[in-house]
């Protein structure tokens, strides 16, 4: 079942570091940043140093959140990270 809106969730191997509902995500990808949207086709990607910057829903002010290397996948609106520190 498609989610109708874009959920992110970025996981360390400590802890859960942001979880909810996002307008956007802009990751730092091994051949450039790239930006996912609401209905964005599935995607996995290996990620490199640089910062995810997230829109949640409703705020005028993005999060960011460092990262050194990871993962990520995107599937029917639900973007699951993984960091790798």
């Amino acid at each position: 079942m498609e989610r109708t809106a874009l959920n992110l969730e970025i996981v360390s191997p400590e802890s859960v570091v942001y979880s909810g509902d996002i307008e956007l995500v802009e990751l730092p990808g091994k051949r450039g940043r790239f930006t996912i949207l609401r209905g964005h086709a599935p995607i996995i990607s290996s990620l490199s140093e640089g910062q995810i910057r997230v829109r949640p829903i409703g705020s005028a002010e993005d999060k960011s959140f460092d990262c050194k290397a990871g993962y990520v996948e995107c599937t029917d609106n639900k973007v699951s990270v993984l960091l790798n520190a």
